[in-house]
């Protein structure tokens, strides 16, 4: 754990945002050897069910097989090494592989192959049996570790299983699935999503609906880090305004609030709030019981090390996962999960209004059926043609800048600010693996 005052003395140089070494590194000790979010359970709720997560050069299949358990290998045929399938969610009752037809349960276990008496050593099948790889889930999510050795999820996660507990995000349902190629490291995209130190300038909208002065940041063991933003809100650095701000009146009129009763006393909405909520709870379909006043009206953020950022409020949740590009540093994948609590009709929740009070999503509909992934490049978010939120794509079109900017021989090093201490925790703990591969110092 790090303390604020060594905030600045971290090193984080140019070279880990486009060296092939780091990257190799990473591939090898990271992405390797950690737990990682590869699904939803929701997309594995069937027998038959795969869902295929690619990571780099590595590709995992998960599987839901008949008897109802759920499985994780390696996406790679024993034969020859044919990929299987390709990334996505899929139903099948068998895996077969597309160059020679050999064919797999979904436990991973060889079922058969053409010509089996041309083999003269036989088809062994613990030998030949997809690669299995550790799998657990925890809020609804799947992870899986390719290290046969790793600690159990549990441990990995620490703090984090108590931090995420009074929020149902098992709950929620999917309303969006996105992915979008951007042309900066994966660890740039962390980066960003790991301090408010640029949000005044790049995000003004923000200033209408949360309080980034007065957050408050946590660090934990194992690289995870937390941020806890005042909602319903606006900024304390600019003077209150008269009536409520455009997002402040969606949020009351979600609660059936009327928002014209705070022109003169904006300051009053966050005690408004959680005085609805609690009125409600145990009604309307959701339950706040678990929850704090304090949590009722925060936008939460947990990054779970190494590429995992969870964001929202009690009623809906970003997850967004950064992925490396397979053969160029200088590129990256973002993922992008909208998770919206599913009211519950036995608390008087009505399935045709399903509504978010997510302070930077407004409100949404839930529909039936899964949500088709969609995938597109950066530059149709600078084109305005797709969008994952007029947040993110204001980060977004900064990111090739930021990569640009760290193979410049005009810069040697970060100087961070205290604003920053989770981009710092963040670099301490990928420096130990750097350090022990020869590629930084110990200074």
């Amino acid at each position: 754990m790090i303390k604020d005052t060594e905030v600045v003395s971290v090193q984080i140089d140019g070279d880990r945002y486009h060296d092939t070494r780091h990257a190799r590194v990473e591939t090898d000790h990271i992405w390797r050897k950690t737990w990682l979010l590869a699904a939803l359970e929701s997309d594995l709720q069937k027998p038959k069910s795969t869902v295929t997560f690619d990571i780099g050069h590595d590709s995992i299949i998960i599987s839901r097989a008949n008897d109802g358990a759920l499985y994780a290998y390696h996406n790679a045929c024993t034969h020859r090494g044919t990929r299987l399938l390709e990334e996505g969610v899929s139903s099948s009752p068998l895996i077969t592989c597309p160059y020679h037809a050999w064919c797999f349960n979904l436990d991973g276990q060889l079922r058969g192959a053409p010509d089996p008496n041309s083999f003269t050593a036989g088809l062994p099948g613990d030998r030949l049996r997809l690669k299995p790889v550790q799998l657990e889930t925890w809020q609804g999510f799947v992870f899986v570790n390719m290290d046969r050795d790793a600690a159990p999820l549990s441990d990995f996660l620490g703090n984090m299983v108590k931090r995420a507990a009074p929020y149902q995000i098992a709950k929620m349902d999917l309303l969006e699935d996105q992915t979008v190629s951007v042309d900066c490291n994966w660890k740039a995209m962390i980066d960003n999503f790991s301090e408010l130190y640029h949000v005044d300038h790049i995000h003004p909208q923000h200033k209408r609906f949360v309080d980034c002065p007065n957050a408050s940041d946590e660090l934990f063991e194992n690289g995870h880090t937390g941020l806890h933003v005042p909602g319903f809100v606006t900024d304390s650095r600019y003077p209150v305004p008269d009536k409520p701000t455009d997002y402040q009146e969606m949020q009351l009129t979600a609660l059936g609030i009327d928002a014209s009763a705070f022109h003169g006393r904006v300051a009053d909405i966050p005690a408004a709030i959680t005085q609805a909520k609690r009125e409600q709870s145990g009604r309307k379909g959701y339950d706040y019981s678990a929850l704090s006043d304090e949590q009722l009206t925060t936008v939460f953020q947990y990054n779970l090390f190494p590429n995992i950022i969870l964001s929202g409020s009690p009623e809906g949740l970003w997850m967004m996962r950064s992925r490396p590009h397979p053969d160029d540093p200088s590129k990256s994948y973002l993922d992008k999960w909208t998770l919206q609590l599913n009211p519950d009709p036995a608390l008087g929740g009505a399935s045709e209004h399903k509504q978010t009070m997510h302070a930077a999503s407004g409100n949404s509909e839930i529909t039936n059926g899964r949500v088709a992934r969609d995938c597109f490049g950066h530059e149709e978010i600078l084109s305005g043609s797709k969008s994952m939120t007029e947040t993110i794509d204001q980060d977004i079109s900064l990111l090739a800048r930021v990569q640009a900017g760290a193979r410049s021989s005009g810069f040697d090093r970060a100087w961070l600010s205290d604003q920053e201490v989770r981009v710092a925790h963040f670099h301490d703990v990928l420096n130990e693996t750097y350090h022990k591969a020869g590629l930084i110092d110990a200074s």
